[in-house]
């Protein structure tokens, strides 16, 4: 008995060490040339890893492709406590990115590159195969309403909710992924003269390397949905919670929100502090980012206060809106592609195709 025991606490032993090895190599290639978020999914991805190959006695680096394609139709077989699949194929490809990145910093060869393991993720998605559920666009129409309904005037609902328009007048005109809103800086954003802010993405998920992307969002016509005033709005904000609670309902509770003031004196700010911040449950902003799920419970509580249900929207309804409101209103796909960054005009038009499907289409002049 204690043979065993002590073999399991070897085992144990032998897993941690791995799971360090492993990490800190990923860890030493993220800093280099992987996003934040797709770092830490990586590690999380590592550790599940490492954790079946100790349980399965197989070496994990070098893993052969055996080992790697077991690992996969293992966990494609798991089920989750509502009897769907605990991963999904999306999950599973980032599993094995994840595994190659562990061996291309060790300079191994990838076992991901293997025909056995591609084989066996192509049977997995083949499998699985089913329509992907898209989170519904929110439109101009649907973010006006949403704007609307945020409280910006009492405390302290109102300091949050100076955030949240913020928040979401960015994600929409900016078509940011929620890991762009969470990752940016004070610094990040600069007011110009004419065409409203200049926004900086430092890094995104189809720019790994972090050659950055200079995003515009305009001045906008009404208050409401300006997002220049909502940023200075929030700057005041920031700056009055410096000084404590008296200040920042002194902000609140003499600002006109319908009246604009993105031209108005910024306040001054330390320029390395998060935008997007965590608030704290006095009333008060933190100095601490938002975390990417945040940034969807934010999208779905404010689309349950005008009546939408929140299932069927996330933080990429910001995203997905402002590509279909932007085709439906004639923007080319080059026009949209600019300001969302995105490399490959086929997955523009993914967006025509489900959620703008009359559009340049032949049955609107058939005459039915």
């Amino acid at each position: 008995m204690h043979e065993l025991e002590d073999g399991r606490a070897r085992d144990a032993v032998a897993a941690a060490s791995a799971l360090g090895e492993v990490s800190a190599a990923v860890v030493q290639l993220g800093e280099a040339s992987i996003a934040g978020n797709t770092r830490r999914a990586y590690q999380g991805d590592l550790r599940s890893f490492v954790a079946w190959c100790a349980a399965a006695g197989r070496p994990h680096l070098p893993a052969s492709p055996e080992t790697v394609a077991e690992y996969l139709a293992d966990r494609a077989g798991l089920l989750n406590t509502a009897g769907g699949w605990r991963y999904a194929p999306s999950t599973l490809a980032r599993a094995l990115a994840a595994i190659n990145a562990a061996h291309a910093e060790q300079n191994l060869p990838l076992p991901g590159h293997s025909a056995l393991v591609t084989r066996t993720l192509q049977g997995i998605r083949r499998d699985r195969q089913r329509p992907t559920r898209q989170a519904d666009p929110l439109m101009l129409s649907d973010i006006q309403a949403v704007l609307d309904r945020i409280d910006v005037t009492t405390w302290p609902a109102g300091a949050a909710g100076v955030r949240d328009r913020l928040l979401l007048l960015l994600g929409w005109a900016g078509a940011f992924r929620r890991s762009e809103l969470t990752d940016l800086r004070v610094e990040d954003v600069v007011r110009h003269r004419e065409d409203g802010l200049h926004v900086r993405v430092r890094r995104s998920k189809t720019d790994q390397v972090g050659k950055g992307l200079i995003k515009a969002v305009p001045y906008g016509r009404e208050p409401l949905t300006c997002g220049p005033c909502a940023w200075v709005r929030w700057l005041r904000i920031l700056a009055a919670g410096e000084e404590g609670r008296s200040a920042v309902m002194r902000v609140l509770f003499t600002d006109d929100p319908t009246v604009h003031v993105c031209r108005s004196t910024l306040p001054a700010l330390r320029g390395v502090t998060p935008l997007l911040r965590r608030m704290h449950k006095s009333g008060l902003p933190t100095e601490n980012p938002l975390a990417a799920q945040s940034v969807n419970l934010i999208v779905k509580r404010r689309v349950t206060a005008v009546g939408f249900d929140p299932a069927r929207y996330s933080a990429h309804s910001l995203r997905a809106g402002f590509v279909t409101e932007a085709l439906r209103q004639g923007a080319t796909t080059h026009a949209v592609m600019r300001q969302t960054g995105h490399r490959s005009a086929a997955t523009v038009e993914t967006y025509a195709r489900e959620r703008d499907p009359l559009t340049g289409n032949a049955v609107t002049a058939l005459g039915l």
